[in-house]
């Protein structure tokens, strides 16, 4: 950025500049100015500093962090133990004379298990590629690209973020190799779904009809944690559960929780401590991981069974109570202390059937922010956290025989140090992963939503669009984050897409409750384009990846990631993750959804160095004033609609209907004089719609009362309305005698108080059953401006120029 030049110094006999300080100032600005100017060279000629290591490498540099850890001859006790899957295993890229010999988007899948028959397979590589499906297909043609490193991927290798360098130079590269190459090593493991087997020239191969689901950890068992060996204190006593007898009353053995090193930050994202008598540990542990050569199982992930358990801690009836829930309670630092788990049903007033199994639910996740003194910097008074989709399914736990929530989670993740990849992910690979989990180190907020499946189908398919394409950065190998490409922005794009492509195929959708889909759609979509305009980059994108509505057209070739002002704007609600989270949850269950929330906090909590902050919004680290700033972008960002002008004109109407009688009974309002001045109008219409319409109504009402979207219900809005206008109302005598002394006996009037009251009142309606600012100021400027210039405002207000008091 050039640094500005200083004028010349003023003369000795300058007004207001003592006789010698200007020699003085300009020597030191020179001085300042060459500092700054010598910055540049001096950090030039110093010696190259290393590279920061990433999170990746300081953990890979332990040995149970490798799969090499792992033998795959050593097997755990089958009659405690279960698979991790029917099909598992290590992706292996494969190198480029392989993909010479064979091109597509392939990679190889060294075989941790099989289904009973084909147990053979077990410790063998084989080839992973897709079914021969044509719209599948035609997807993966669509994200397959070729990768080059540029100068962006430098600098996020520089700043130790995980880059995929193995990717590098290659021409075609597809989801599967994207994830195979996401690593520097081949150590991402993988559940796979809708699988066949074929055999070509004699070797067998593997063909998937959906993308891999990351996960973590070969085998699982159910245990509870007994004692801690205090001599190896990664070392565990547990007893494993019993199904017939319904209890850990198991077989009994010694397991190792592995302390992971520290992070570059110089946080252990996982250490054992605390998890002995932990609170959430109660209904045990499942386990995930395998023996090591030794024999002794090592565990790579942990979930606490409580949280997933169907019996939620609290159920809260009926919509308003859901929504004082997820906007007041649910991020409160009475629930975000470190330590603290919570589940909490939010049942709508349409009161769903219960929750069986086999349903599917949407999955909102968000994460907050790390503090305490080893805590991570917060910039700008902001918490942003992260947000992703997911999808929980209710299963029937294979330990226990009881109904459990399967969690998966769509992760549109950017580089990042840690090696935490773009893609589907089960909580053994994310949540309670030990390498880079955020379990222990992190709030959490899992908000599961049971809504239409057909959504939750078509989100997953375009979420793997996305999420394939952060991993090839859509050819430059890396994605990072900006306000308008992030985590947030680009699950909001997956949704939108989503809701488009259903409408796009309304035609050839079953079902009665396709109005009550159509109405979802439509506030989903009123959320994600808050001004009625889609972001071009998300229609094209859209139009690529689906049928264009009319007919055949000629789309765009290539995926875009438009980073232009406008587009921040255009969906500016999908830029902090906290918004988003709390925003769409309030819209499903507004729609009749019941809610599923399970809440953590660094669990099991034992590390004093951390504290878990809870993600906000703009400024939200601010006290008094990250509330009211959303508040206010809400009101402002939201468009005066027909509907909103029509109801401003009819309230208008009203309130002129009172108001003239009134005020000519009173005697405050003289009969109108045809002595209107056009001239004086157009000069004073401006200042007067900034002031005091638009001041007022930002400060009494947009900024003040509860938006329509944090869904308060009629008797918190009206204690909140009353405030407002008495507070309105209070601000006209406060202000004539404290720094507009020429009103000070208009605003003193009681007839002008009754006047404001009502006009208060009638700007306090429109703004809530609007959320707009702009059908109160629209109100308020043009009453201010009549009354002013046509019934008689300015001679009242002269009146008070020479009332001193």
């Amino acid at each position: 950025m050039p640094l500005p030049i200083p004028g010349p110094p003023r003369g000795p006999l300058a007004p207001g500049c003592p006789a010698g300080r200007p020699r003085w100032i300009a020597r030191l600005l020179a001085v300042a100015v060459a500092a700054l100017l010598s910055l540049p060279l001096a950090r030039a000629i110093q010696p190259p500093v290393p590279s920061p290591p990433t999170s990746y490498a300081l953990a890979w540099a332990a040995p149970f962090n490798r799969p090499a850890h792992y033998p795959l001859e050593r097997r755990p006790d089958p009659a405690v133990y279960r698979p991790h899957g029917e099909w598992f295993g290590r992706l292996i890229l494969p190198g480029a004379e392989e993909m010479a010999a064979e091109a597509g988007d392939w990679v190889w899948l060294e075989v941790e298990q099989a289904p009973a028959r084909r147990q053979a397979l077990i410790g063998r590589r084989l080839r992973l590629a897709w079914e021969d499906d044509p719209g599948l297909l035609a997807l993966v043609d669509k994200v397959s690209t070729p990768v080059r490193l540029g100068a962006e991927a430098r600098l996020a290798a520089r700043q130790g973020n995980v880059v995929p360098t193995r990717l590098d130079g290659r021409d075609s590269v597809g989801p599967l190799q994207s994830l195979a190459g996401a690593h520097p090593h081949d150590d991402i493991t993988v559940r796979l779904e809708q699988v066949r087997m074929e055999v070509r020239e004699g070797e067998p191969r593997l063909r998937i009809g959906r993308p891999p689901l990351q996960s973590t950890g070969r085998w699982v068992g159910l245990v509870r944690l007994l004692s801690r060996d205090p001599s190896n204190p990664e070392r565990f006593r547990v007893q494993h559960y019993d199904r017939q007898k319904r209890g850990f009353t198991g077989p009994i053995e010694t397991v190792r929780l592995p302390r992971q090193p520290p992070d570059r930050f110089g946080r252990r994202l996982f250490s054992p401590d605390g998890l002995l008598g932990a609170p959430v540990g109660r209904d045990g542990w499942y386990l995930y991981g395998a023996p090591d050569a030794e024999g002794t199982f090592t565990a790579q992930a942990l979930e606490p069974r409580r949280l997933t358990r169907l019996d939620p801690d609290r159920v809260l009836r009926g919509t308003a109570a859901g929504l004082h829930h997820i906007s007041r309670i649910n991020w409160s630092d009475s629930q975000t202390r470190r330590g603290r788990y919570s589940r909490v049903a939010l049942v709508p007033d349409a009161a769903p059937s219960p929750w069986q199994t086999g349903q599917r639910a949407l999955l909102i996740h968000s994460f907050g922010g790390i503090g305490g003194p080893a805590g991570e910097p917060i910039s700008g008074f902001t918490v942003t956290g992260h947000f992703a989709f997911g999808v929980a399914r209710l299963v029937d736990d294979p330990f226990t025989g009881e109904p459990r929530f399967d969690l998966r989670y769509h992760q549109i993740y950017a580089n990042n140090p840690n090696g935490i990849v773009a893609g589907r992910q089960d909580w053994s690979a994310y949540t309670g992963n030990l390498q880079r989990g955020w379990l222990g180190t992190r709030p959490i907020s899992d908000v599961l939503v049971r809504t239409d499946p057909r959504l939750l189908e078509e989100l997953g398919v375009q979420a793997e669009v996305l999420m394939a394409r952060y991993r090839s950065g859509d050819g430059g190998g890396v994605s990072l984050v900006t306000p308008s490409i992030s985590c947030v922005q680009d699950s909001s794009q997956s949704l939108w897409i989503a809701i488009d492509q259903l409408r796009r195929r309304r035609r050839e959708l079953d079902g009665g409750d396709l109005p009550r889909l159509a109405s979802l759609a439509r506030a989903l979509e009123s959320l994600l384009t808050p001004f009625g305009r889609v972001r071009e980059d998300w229609r094209l994108n859209a139009d690529l990846v689906g049928t264009p509505a009319e007919g055949p057209a000629e789309g765009p070739e290539r995926f875009r990631a438009d980073q232009r002002l406008r587009d921040v704007l255009l969906s500016w609600r999908s830029m902090l993750p906290r918004r988003a989270h709390d925003a769409m949850a309030r819209v499903f269950l507004r729609h009749g959804d019941p809610l599923w929330i399970v809440r953590t906090n660094q669990l099991p909590g034992a590390d004093p160095s951390l504290a878990p902050l809870a993600p906000t919004l703009l400024l939200g680290r601010l006290p008094l004033i990250g509330v009211p700033l959303a508040r206010l972008m809400d009101a402002l960002f939201t468009p005066l609609t027909p509907q909103s002008m029509s109801l401003s004109l009819l309230l208008l109407g009203g309130y002129a209907a009172l108001a003239v009688p009134l005020g000519r009974r009173s005697g405050f309002l003289p009969l109108p004089r045809p002595s209107l001045r056009p001239l004086v109008l157009v000069r004073q219409a401006p200042i007067l719609l900034i002031t005091p319409a638009l001041v007022e109504e930002a400060l009494f009402r947009a900024a003040l009362l509860p938006h329509p979207l944090e869904g308060t219900g009629a008797w918190e809005n009206t204690a909140w309305g009353a405030l407002s206008l008495g507070l309105f109302v209070a601000y006209h005598p406060l202000a004539g005698r404290l720094w507009y002394p020429q009103g000070r006996r208009l605003f003193a009037d009681a007839r002008f108080l009754v006047l404001t009251t009502l006009l208060g009142l009638v700007c306090v309606i429109a703004y809530l059953a609007t959320g707009s600012i702009w059908p109160p100021v629209l109100i308020h400027w043009l009453v201010v401006l009549i009354w002013l210039e046509a019934l008689g405002g300015r001679g009242r207000l002269g009146q008070g120029m020479g009332t001193r008091g």
